[in-house]
C-alpha cells in the first residue's frame, strides 16, 4: 500500500532563506552598502588632495607661488639689483687729484692757463685723439686738467680728463680698448690701456685708467712724466 506525499507547505510558512524576495532584499542592501562606500571614498579622496586632481583652492608651495607676489620686503642691508661701480667723490678742481705738487715735473707747463677756459681761444683739448674715446669724453668729462705752456699751447703739453662712466659706458670703453693698439693690463685694482708713439720728432703718448666707474684719460706731448697716473690714483681712490 503506497505513501502519499505530503503537500507542499504555503509559501508564508516556508524557511525565509529560501524565499527569493529575501535574497532579492539582501541584493539591493549590498549594492546599496557598495554604492555608499565609494561615495564616502571619493568625497575623503578630493578632501585630502590624494586624488587624480589637486584642489583649485589648495594654498600654494612656495615654489608655486605667483612671482609677483613678494614673500618678504627686503631689508637695507639686501641686494635687490645687480651691483655697481662704487660711487667716488670726485675733488671739485683740478690741485685735488694729486698728491704732491707736479709744476717742477712738467715745466714750463703750468696747470690751466687763462687761455684755456676762454672759448674765443680756441683751446680744446681731451686725453685721448682717438675719435671713437673723444666722442664718450665729450659727455662724460667731469675735470679738464690741461698742463700746457703759459701763453700758448704747443707740442710739448699733457693734458688729464677725469670722467665719470656707467657700468655699461665703462664695458663699452674697455672692449673698445682692448680692440685697439694700446697695451691693456690689470694694474692698481682697474684696468689700464696705455699706447706711445713719434710723429715729426715728437714723442707722444696716452694713457688711459678705468676704475669703479671713473676714466682718468691722459694725453701727452713731447714727455709724460713717471709715476705721473699713480698719483692720480693714489689721490682719488686712497
Amino acid at each position: 500500500m503506497s505513501q502519499s506525499v505530503p503537500p507542499e507547505p504555503p509559501a508564508q510558512q516556508r524557511p525565509i532563506t529560501r524565499r527569493p524576495l529575501f535574497w532579492l532584499i539582501i541584493a539591493i542592501v549590498l549594492l546599496l552598502i557598495i554604492a555608499i562606500a565609494i561615495l564616502i571614498g571619493m568625497a575623503l579622496g578630493s578632501t585630502t588632495g590624494t586624488g587624480p586632481t589637486a584642489s583649485p583652492t589648495a594654498t600654494p608651495t612656495s615654489s608655486e607661488a605667483p612671482s609677483e607676489a613678494p614673500t618678504s620686503t627686503p631689508t637695507p642691508t639686501e641686494s635687490v639689483a645687480p651691483e655697481t661701480p662704487a660711487a667716488v667723490e670726485l675733488p671739485s678742481s683740478c690741485d685735488g687729484i694729486y698728491t704732491r705738487d707736479w709744476s717742477a715735473d712738467l715745466a714750463p707747463r703750468v696747470l690751466n692757463p687763462a687761455y684755456t677756459a676762454d672759448p674765443a681761444s680756441g683751446f680744446k683739448r681731451y686725453g685721448s685723439n682717438d675719435v671713437g674715446l673723444v666722442t664718450v669724453l665729450e659727455a662724460t668729462t667731469v675735470l679738464e686738467c690741461n698742463w700746457v705752456p703759459e701763453t700758448n699751447a704747443g707740442h710739448v703739453f699733457l693734458v688729464t680728463g677725469v670722467a665719470t662712466l656707467t657700468p655699461e659706458q665703462q664695458s663699452s670703453t674697455l672692449d673698445y680698448l682692448a680692440g685697439t693698439d694700446f697695451d691693456c693690463y690689470q694694474e692698481l685694482e682697474g684696468t689700464r690701456c696705455v699706447v706711445e708713439g713719434a710723429e715729426g720728432g715728437e714723442n707722444w703718448g696716452e694713457s688711459h685708467f678705468v676704475r669703479e666707474g671713473i676714466w682718468i684719460a691722459t694725453r701727452w706731448g713731447g714727455s709724460g712724466p713717471s709715476g705721473y697716473t699713480h698719483d692720480i690714483v693714489a689721490a682719488i681712490f686712497g
